[in-house]
C-alpha cells in the first residue's frame, strides 16, 4: 500500500512531468511515477501525444525557416543598391 501511495500522481502533477520529459530525461523516480500514471490515465496520454505533435511541428517549422533564411541572400549589386538607398535617406 505504501508503494502505491508513492506512485500515485494526479493529472495536475503529471502534466509538468510530461513537459519536462519533452526537454530532457527525468530521474528514475519521476519516470516511474509518470509511466504508472500514463498507464492508468488516457487523458494524460492524449496530452503527451499532443505535445509530441506540437514539438515535431515546431522542429519542422524551424528547419524550414532556416532553409529559407539560407536561400535569402542578396547579390552583390542588390546589396550595393540597398546600401546606397539607405545612405541617401539618412
Amino acid at each position: 500500500m505504501l508503494l502505491f501511495r508513492k506512485l500515485r500522481v494526479t493529472c495536475k502533477d503529471t502534466t509538468p512531468l510530461i513537459s519536462e520529459l519533452m526537454d530532457h530525461n527525468l530521474p528514475l523516480g519521476k519516470r516511474i511515477r509518470l509511466k504508472f500514471h500514463l498507464a492508468m490515465c488516457q487523458v494524460c496520454g492524449f496530452y503527451q501525444k499532443q505535445l509530441q505533435v506540437i514539438q515535431a511541428l515546431a522542429r519542422k517549422l524551424g528547419k524550414e525557416e532556416a532553409s529559407t533564411q539560407q536561400q535569402a541572400v542578396l547579390s552583390g549589386p542588390a546589396k550595393a543598391k540597398l546600401k546606397e538607398s539607405l545612405n541617401q535617406s539618412s
